[in-house]
């Protein structure tokens, strides 16, 4: 069900500042999802995107637009939006029911999310889309660019639709929604300059762990923005290939930056060799790469260190029972000399 939200996410998060707030790529992104059915979630919820900032959320249950406020500065979208997201509501209240129908699965729990929103490049407007799934399938994408409309129904109910219908809805992108969506875009970027522009160096460490017939080596950036960033990994100086690597997407931390690693799987021979790994990062606050090494004799001292503790105890336990064997066979031995000295007497 939430794989259609993720891949939307993703997409919002690819677009990026270039310059500064006012030059470069930037986007406006609103995630809404309408849920009907059985659920403890609210039936309508919205969280706006700047880029690939939250800078806004709104959900049924509170019935207002409530700002992140990351940067601690005033967010302040007039009623208009509100409006809009209010709207939106509705409209999508309304696709869920004509999904439901035309699908026909009228019981249990569905949902409708949508994406919808618009990018500028260097301040002019290039395109505004909106894309519907239904139970985590795409069914309906919407696009206007500067040149014309455009629209992929799938399955969905608007295959239905038809031309006067497609008309004015091209209209309404045309003339209502692209503006306005360029409009509230610029706004955001002024008022989300510092928070747009600033730039935090990554934490990077190098750091291994055992792992079946030798180790995982794992290369770690993290706490940086923007989120874009050059990881790699040498060995002995020479950059090991991207396909011997395990390396994830870049992913947010809850403190609104970013994380990524590379992990490289080394064999018992390879650890035997003693090579020296190198863990390299290139980001737009780094005046120079940094890097961290790691060489294999580290790994085998941690190594003997975690297993001497377990060595120690049980030298610690043995030791225990031999003082307890001697404590009990020290009043047998004191009762057979007693028994030997009455004996003689």
């Amino acid at each position: 069900m939430w794989t259609f939200w993720l891949q939307l996410m993703l997409i919002s998060a690819s677009v990026q500042q270039v310059t500064s707030s006012g030059a470069g790529r930037h986007s406006l992104q609103a995630f809404a999802t309408y849920i009907s059915g059985p659920s403890q979630l609210p039936k309508f919820s919205t969280v706006l995107m700047l880029d690939d900032l939250q800078v806004a959320y709104y959900d049924s249950t509170l019935g207002r637009l409530v700002s992140s406020n990351r940067d601690r500065t005033p967010l302040d979208l007039g009623d208009k939006m509100t409006e809009i997201i209010k709207r939106g509501h509705l409209v999508m209240r309304q696709r869920l029911e004509d999904s439901k129908q035309y699908f026909n699965q009228t019981e249990g729990l569905h949902v409708l999310q949508t994406m919808t929103g618009c990018e500028i490049q260097d301040g002019q407007p290039t395109f505004i889309m909106s894309r519907d799934g239904f139970d985590g399938q795409d069914i309906n994408v919407r696009m206007h660019n500067m040149t014309h409309f455009s629209c992929t129904t799938g399955d969905g109910w608007a295959s239905l639709w038809d031309a006067a219908r497609w008309q004015i809805l091209e209209n309404l992108y045309r003339h209502l929604y692209l503006p306005t969506c360029e409009a509230l875009l610029k706004q955001l970027l002024e008022q989300k300059k510092k928070l747009l522009t600033r730039r935090v160096p990554p934490r990077l460490r190098v750091f291994s762990r055992q792992g079946k017939g030798g180790a995982l080596l794992t290369c770690l950036a993290t706490d940086f923005y923007p989120r874009h960033i050059n990881l790699t990994l040498l060995r002995d100086g020479r950059q090991v290939e991207e396909d011997q690597l395990s390396a994830g997407p870049v992913l947010p931390n809850a403190n609104g930056l970013y994380q990524v690693r590379k992990t490289l799987v080394l064999t018992e021979q390879e650890l035997q060799q003693k090579h020296n790994y190198t863990c390299t990062a290139a980001h737009l606050s780094l005046d120079n790469r940094l890097q961290v090494s790691w060489r294999a004799e580290s790994y085998h001292s941690r190594r003997a260190h975690m297993v001497s503790p377990f060595v120690l105890v049980a030298l610690i336990l043995l030791l225990l029972l031999l003082l307890v064997l001697a404590k009990c066979g020290k009043p047998h031995r004191d009762s057979v000399e007693t028994e030997s000295e009455t004996q003689r007497l």
